[in-house]
């Protein structure tokens, strides 16, 4: 009796182990998702954009609300100055470094400091790394991206959900050419 039951209750977890897997999606579902959720929100949204980029490959989408044709292009090893609003699909907004936007958010610390971000290496996410790397000094774009790109399957500080599409409105303030870059090119 103790071995059928031993069988039994082998069978019924291996049962549950077998459905949770079941129940989680790929990497290559949510990406499919990720996308079908993007498609949405372009079809739905009334952010006003004078020019629309989508990488196929990436499935990040950048919507250009102020092109500044300053020529200023960036690289990798530029530092950056850049304000930010991240979102997540409704538009929520769940960080910033502008003061006014964390005020009628509901977010502004007095501990914070709210100047421009300095994005001087590769450590942000990839999303927001690939976006800035398409812009100019001074431009002005959204950006969406797959979760991938973003927190992946981890959800963040209580504000993001695991698998979020992440935007990110995206300012380019400033860029300061690394020295060495500029001697190279001389």
């Amino acid at each position: 009796m103790k071995f059928l039951n031993h069988i039994l209750l082998t069978a019924l977890l291996a049962g549950l182990f077998v459905s949770c897997i079941e129940d989680q999606e790929s990497p290559q579902e949510i990406f499919q998702n990720d996308l079908k959720k993007i498609e949405e929100y372009l079809t739905t949204t009334d952010y006003q954009y004078i020019k629309q980029e989508q990488d196929s490959s990436s499935g990040i989408v950048m919507l250009w609300d102020s092109l500044s044709y300053s020529g200023v292009k960036t690289t990798g090893a530029d530092t950056l100055k850049v304000n930010y609003v991240g979102r997540l699909l409704d538009e929520s907004v769940f960080d910033t470094n502008i003061e006014a936007v964390a005020r009628e958010n509901g977010m502004f610390s007095s501990e914070r400091n709210y100047a421009p971000l300095e994005v001087y290496n590769q450590e942000y996410l990839k999303g927001f790394i690939y976006a800035l790397l398409e812009m100019e000094k001074g431009d002005r774009a959204r950006v969406i991206m797959p979760s991938a790109w973003g927190f992946g399957n981890r959800a963040v500080s209580g504000r993001i959900p695991a698998n979020s599409v992440l935007m990110f409105d995206l300012e380019i303030k400033d860029v300061i050419k690394n020295e060495e870059e500029i001697t190279t090119e001389e």
